[in-house]
């Protein structure tokens, strides 16, 4: 997203051509956001929940082309269906939509934190081979 710039809507899940090469849209913003939009929605019901809502979404659009307002109105309809209406309210208020498919961020919400023990250790071990300079390897590796 960096490189085609936050300023452009290329950067977004909804690129807007005006009259632009089509090819010149292609990237990987539109599966990192959508990896990143799916995990937000994910962390405002839970894991459980989410999973329930992907056997829903699946169910309700098999063998059909989709969009992000079929996706949203799914969502919408399943949350209804699923909770309270105080935590409905709660939660589609917090869904954010306008910010996860239009705006040219790298995180509308600011919250999501994609670290894990393994990267951690991962980068630990790398910095550990990086500061031995390629003449040996760190201890137990």
């Amino acid at each position: 997203m960096v490189s085609f710039g936050l300023d452009t809507t290329y950067s977004s899940l909804h690129p807007v051509l005006k009259g632009d090469n089509p090819d010149n849209s292609f990237s990987e913003v539109p599966y990192e956001k959508g990896f990143q939009t799916l995990t937000y929605l994910e962390s405002l019901v839970g894991a459980t929940q989410f999973r329930e809502f992907l056997r829903y979404y699946i169910n309700a659009n098999f063998l059909t082309s989709i969009t992000t307002v079929e996706l949203r109105h799914t969502w919408e309809q399943w949350v209804e269906e699923n909770y309270s209406a105080v935590d409905t309210n709660r939660i589609l208020g917090a869904s954010n939509w306008e910010d996860w498919i239009f705006k040219s961020t790298l995180d509308p919400s600011n919250s999501l934190d994609f670290s894990t023990p393994e990267g951690a250790d991962a980068q630990a071990l790398a910095n550990a081979y990086i500061a031995l300079g390629g003449k040996s390897s760190p201890a137990n590796y």
